[in-house]
């Protein structure tokens, strides 16, 4: 399960993300023409490609790609295996977004390496996404959020946009809004913290300096860096769009509290 922080309202809340539209098709099967932790696109297996052995992390949706050049089909993942026996379960994937930047492969092809991770009838245990780590924030610039500010400023009636983009040189910034939307992003309830209660905690432990503290203190700056990231892709669906970005879902009595951040100034943020 891929998890990354984000601070809303002064609350910590975990948001689960994963492939929209994929679907869990098979439960609990085996075949003979299929190992564990695959990915079979058009009949290839990535397990028999060149992709399979590179420590690259984008190997996946690299092979992805480039089996799917003739033929724009929807391929299939396999899990792990189920403890003590030979069978998994099987997800079909719609075909990845067009690309925008290495960066926002690194995202996607953690969800597939996620689901390929995945053991039926256990638990699985969780994994943070930073996206400063993943070079996310780097795609973002303050100049070419400048340059958009000033298009949108300046743009006249009927002119079209994805040109106008092209011309300023920042069409990435829509395709970055277009990739995203090809996540579904969930906030886990039962885990917001009160962003006060971890600063009081940090703040107890900071004397003693042991791993928990670091953790915890990696932790929360990952939180603050995932909030001006989305921060800064909220805005921008703004200025395109002139309408709040709507990745996160939850139950209706904490959508309210969401509502609020997709709202974010930026500028604030920053």
């Amino acid at each position: 399960m891929l998890v990354f922080p984000i601070i809303n309202q002064r609350r910590v809340m975990n948001v689960e993300l994963k492939l929209k539209n994929a679907s869990k098709i098979k439960k609990r099967v085996h075949y003979d023409d299929a190992k564990e932790s695959e990915i079979v696109v058009n009949k290839e297996k990535f397990s028999n490609s060149i992709y399979h052995q590179s420590r690259d992390i984008n190997a996946p949706i690299d092979f992805i790609r480039s089996k799917s050049l003739l033929y724009q089909r929807n391929f299939l993942v396999t899990t792990k295996q189920e403890e003590k026996t030979k069978l998994y379960d099987v997800y079909e994937v719609p075909q990845p977004p067009k690309k925008v930047s290495d960066n926002l492969d690194k995202l996607y092809s953690k969800t597939i390496t996620d689901m390929r991770k995945e053991i039926p009838g256990k638990q699985n245990r969780g994994r943070y996404l930073s996206f400063e780590d993943l070079g996310i924030d780097a795609d973002l610039p303050s100049e070419k959020i400048e340059k958009l500010q000033k298009v949108m400023k300046e743009k006249k009636d009927g002119e079209d946009l994805k040109s106008l983009f092209e011309k300023a040189g920042i069409i990435d910034l829509q395709e970055t809004l277009h990739f995203f939307k090809n996540f579904e992003c969930t906030i886990l309830s039962d885990s917001i913290i009160p962003e006060d209660s971890l600063q009081d905690t940090l703040n107890a432990l900071s004397s003693i300096n042991t791993r928990d503290y670091r953790n915890l203190k990696k932790y929360y700056h990952m939180a603050k860096s995932n909030t001006e990231v989305y921060a800064k892709i909220s805005y921008i669906n703004k200025m395109i769009y002139d309408k709040p970005l709507s990745l996160m879902h939850t139950s209706p009595k904490q959508k309210q509290y969401i509502k609020k951040m997709e709202d974010m100034d930026y500028a604030k943020a920053s």
